[in-house]
């Protein structure tokens, strides 16, 4: 039995959760190993509820949960940022509470592959404050960049796994090596994992990785990068498919046996976008791919193959339907939340039958 924990988050993220928690809530009916517990308010949601933008309870849930399940965290209607000032510091402290120390994004391109960026997440260059030096504006400020080789080798473990799923596609690296000693070890990891596995990662300088993102008609199946340049690169990605919604992003452990806490947390990647709650017109693709690399990443889901069906679903409803707003040309027809999720729960149903 797989228990999720559900935390909605802020703004938009409660709403743009509601396809894939239906689904969910239909997988339980249906009997399959899967229990969903929840909502459990945190972020700016939690800090109005429980006066704490990470509650006990959300924390204690998560340890009971095998994975999370969350929306954006951020700002939220009717709750001011000089009031809540930092509501994403629940993701960060979630993240390192239970050492969800990798990132994987998968973006969803409609009419092509989907892209795996795969990066360190909680150490490199977004080390805890221990690693930098803040200024006051007349003194240096310092970030400190620390790469171990047994935590770039884990990364590109996991890289390894999604350029298998891929065969002929082409899988890249990306380093600077030519100026950082971190770059240089990380290439050296890509070199022995090459060696050791069979699995070839092109080296590519980040600067001309970015171009090629833009400008090649092709892109890459598989990305595997520190975490500063694949937070850049991965929005690069994002934008050549249409949209920040079009991702789903995993933070996860990859030395937590399951049962003992929450191994991974799955969110869509864009943000709370405050304006738009209540709108129900935001395109929930993002959400939909987060729980179909949740329901892959869980032993005893993952052999059901929802991840293909989901995705089968989500192709059915580009080619189907009006795009919503986000992807739809000036003046065209659009799709709301509701009836995309609609369709992608319909072409699920007939997948299953």
């Amino acid at each position: 039995m797989t228990t999720i924990a559900l935390l909605p988050g802020d703004g938009i993220g409660s709403e743009i959760l509601d396809g894939p928690v239906a689904y969910l809530r239909q997988l339980e009916r249906d009997g399959a190993p899967v229990r969903l517990t929840g909502p459990w308010p945190y972020g700016s949601t939690g800090w109005a509820q429980a006066g704490a933008i990470l509650p006990e309870p959300t924390i204690q849930a998560c340890r009971d949960a095998d994975v999370i399940l969350s929306g954006a965290v951020g700002t939220h209607p009717g709750i001011s940022p000089a009031r809540c000032p930092n509501p994403e510091a629940a993701l960060i402290e979630l993240r390192h509470l239970f050492d969800l120390r990798v990132s994987v994004r998968t973006v969803w391109v409609p009419g092509a592959d989907d892209v795996v960026i795969v990066r360190n997440i909680t150490g490199g260059a977004y080390a805890g404050p221990g690693q930098r030096a803040e200024s006051d504006g007349a003194s240096p400020a310092q970030d400190r960049l620390v790469l171990e080789p047994a935590r770039v080798q884990e990364v590109f473990d996991i890289a390894v796994g999604y350029a298998r799923q891929r065969p002929g596609q082409r899988a890249i690296s990306v380093d600077k090596a030519s100026v950082l000693a971190t770059s240089r070890l990380w290439r050296r990891i890509a070199h022995l994992t090459a060696a050791a596995t069979g699995v070839t990662f092109a080296d590519v300088n980040v600067d001309r990785a970015a171009y090629e993102l833009v400008r090649d008609e092709v892109l890459p199946a598989v990305i595997v990068t520190e975490g500063l340049f694949g937070d850049i690169l991965s929005d690069v990605v994002c934008a050549r498919a249409g949209s920040p919604a079009l991702c789903g992003s995993a933070t996860i452990n990859p030395g937590r046996p399951a049962g003992r806490g929450a191994t991974a947390l799955f969110e869509p990647a864009h943000g709370t976008a405050p304006h738009r709650t209540g709108s129900r017109r935001s395109n929930p693709a993002g959400a939909w791919m987060a729980l179909a690399d949740l329901l892959d990443w869980c032993p005893d889901l993952a052999p059901l193959g929802l991840r293909a069906r989901i995705r089968q679903a989500l192709d059915t409803t580009a080619r189907c339907l009006a795009p919503t707003y986000d992807l739809a040309a000036p003046g065209a027809a659009t799709s709301d939340m509701d009836q995309f999720n609609q369709h992608v729960l319909d072409a699920l149903s007939k997948v299953s039958a």
